[in-house]
């Protein structure tokens, strides 16, 4: 299995597993989100950005999941210290081929590519009901450092 950055042709695998992923969030949460593709324009201006990323695991040719990280400040308010840090905003294994590490792996590859740009930390958000992705970030490190609650009208 290799990990590398993805291109404009990659756009049709990415569309796939992100309907994969968009509809094991409406499973867990089917009040916040439905099935939905991807149309191409959000995957195109990842590809095109400076301060983004999508990283593929591929395998034999075939795309296995994705990681798309993004390259961040923090806010500019007298109260923070100010640091870079990455964003992990999706993390996709392709349902076929989960239990085989491939989210270990791009793991390992949002880690590199954060030091790559002297993050000082990993930041991410996951669905409360996602037990199998908060197992695995607990794994490897990962803690809670802010909790987002809801409260609906």
């Amino acid at each position: 299995m290799t990990i590398e950055p993805a291109k404009l042709s990659d756009l049709q695998d990415i569309s796939r597993l992100y309907e994969a992923l968009n509809t094991d969030m409406s499973r867990l949460q089917p009040e916040m989100f439905r099935p939905a593709g991807e149309d191409g324009g959000f995957v195109r201006s990842v590809l095109e950005s400076e301060r983004e990323d999508l990283l593929l695991a591929r395998e034999d040719g075939k795309v296995l999941g994705f990681a798309l990280v993004q390259d961040k400040d923090t806010p500019p308010y007298p109260a923070f210290i100010p640091r870079r840090y990455t964003y992990l905003m999706d993390l996709v294994v392709d349902p076929e081929h989960r239990g085989r590490g491939i989210g270990r792996a791009l793991m390992g590859a949002v880690k590199e590519w954060a030091k790559s740009r002297n993050a000082e930390f990993i930041e991410l958000g996951v669905l409360a009901q996602n037990e199998g992705a908060v197992r695995l970030y607990e794994s490897l490190g990962f803690r809670d450092s802010r909790k987002i609650m809801q409260l609906d009208l």
